[in-house]
């Protein structure tokens, strides 16, 4: 009778311990600001807006000096000394991770209600690309700042059409050209310098594919004038022309590379009248702007039909052909000759550990998009500023 009712004393023991324990670890640290207008800081120490005063929020991380807390579906960071550490006990708020974002065109402030008068809670700076988690009624959008869900107005908003992804081959100084001015995907020099400092008097960024990518899986915001610069084939004009006028910008992109194509151990004299490809020595010497990534390593090639090698070989050779790209590179990103792939070559660029691809379609991308068909936007020869313009604006 006693040995029972020890087990039974000791069982009532360890469920209240399992219990004291759960609620321990669902305790949520919570800052409360201390002063009106404390910095939001993204990851690049940028300010990207600000907490009102007498705010509480959810604390998801810190650093040294900096507490973290969601901002979109990104992290904003907040000084510490702004702020004070109180603890409480609740529910963890939904997480809301959108797909559907917006570009503010001016600083707006987010409410606690659907109401120019309610209390505001933060301001959200312009230039962001902002996921909402609803819309509200005609004039207003719900948007999540830390845990807490407010409502901002539409009127210094726009929809978000997507990220352009520019495609660029070769370039080519116009008094230099006699031999490719029929060829689409020749830019003179003049109009790409022309286009990179529109750009740059325009307030664009460029942004990296891993930028691109952690924005497509909704892990961090990026500002509304972003752009991703893309060269494809691995040509010698890229870093000729291409990567001082980028350099000036201070732009960088994405070089795309045949690897089978380079010059391992010379680095030939430029030719205007040539289609020629980047030396290994040219490639490590761009690589402070240029991210290089794979256009496969011999695959550049097509069929009497059209079709692209890429689709017509054989899966173990067209693996073993962007293995042998990735041994060069360490490729995690792949453009499709000629725009072309199957079924068969996404799984192969899975199995691959590669996460993103392009094709030729012409469009912009955005949250939602398929990873491994991602559309850009190619810039041809006869391109005028103001079509430039047009496409690249949202």
């Amino acid at each position: 009778m006693y040995k029972k009712f020890s087990y039974f004393i000791l069982f009532f023991i360890s469920i209240f311990a399992i219990n004291l324990s759960i609620g321990e670890r669902s305790e949520v640290n919570y800052i409360t600001t201390q002063k009106d207008d404390i910095p939001i800081l993204d990851s690049h120490n940028a300010t990207v807006g600000f907490l009102k005063i007498n705010q509480t929020y959810k604390v998801n991380s810190e650093e040294q000096n900096y507490w973290k807390i969601n901002f979109g579906n990104g992290t904003g960071y907040i000084e510490k000394t702004q702020t004070i550490l109180t603890s409480q006990r609740q529910k963890t708020p939904k997480d809301y991770k959108s797909k559907r974002t917006i570009i503010l065109n001016d600083n707006v402030i987010v409410y606690e209600k659907a109401s120019s008068n309610a209390k505001q809670l933060a301001v959200i700076n312009k230039n962001q690309r902002y996921p909402i988690v609803a819309n509200h009624f005609f004039n207003w959008y719900k948007v999540r700042v830390g845990d807490k869900v407010g409502y901002i107005h539409k009127e210094h908003t726009e929809k978000d059409n997507g990220i352009p992804i520019l495609m660029y081959h070769h370039l080519l100084p116009d008094g230099e050209n006699k031999k490719f001015r029929e060829i689409s995907a020749v830019t003179s020099v003049e109009n790409f310098e022309e286009q990179m400092k529109w750009l740059y008097d325009s307030g664009y960024q460029s942004i990296s594919l891993q930028e691109l990518e952690q924005f497509l899986n909704k892990e961090i915001n990026l500002p509304g004038k972003a752009v991703v610069i893309t060269f494809d084939d691995g040509l010698k004009s890229n870093y000729l022309f291409g990567y001082p006028i980028l350099k000036k910008y201070n732009f960088t992109a994405t070089e795309f590379l045949i690897t089978s194509r380079i010059h391992l151990d010379t680095t030939p004299e430029f030719k205007p009248n040539a289609i020629q490809t980047l030396s290994m020595e040219e490639v490590e010497a761009m690589k402070d702007v240029f991210d290089l990534q794979s256009h496969t390593h011999d695959l550049h090639t097509t069929s009497e039909t059209g079709r692209s090698d890429v689709v017509l070989k054989d899966a173990e050779e067209v693996k073993q052909d962007f293995l042998a790209n990735q041994y060069i590179t360490n490729a995690r990103y792949m453009a499709y000759p000629f725009g072309q792939y199957s079924r068969e070559t996404i799984d192969i660029l899975k199995e691959l550990n590669m996460t993103m691809a392009f094709t030729i379609k012409h469009g912009k991308v955005k949250i939602g998009d398929h990873p491994y068909k991602l559309k850009r936007l190619a810039i041809n020869c006869d391109h005028t500023l103001e079509e430039f313009i047009g496409m690249v604006e949202n």
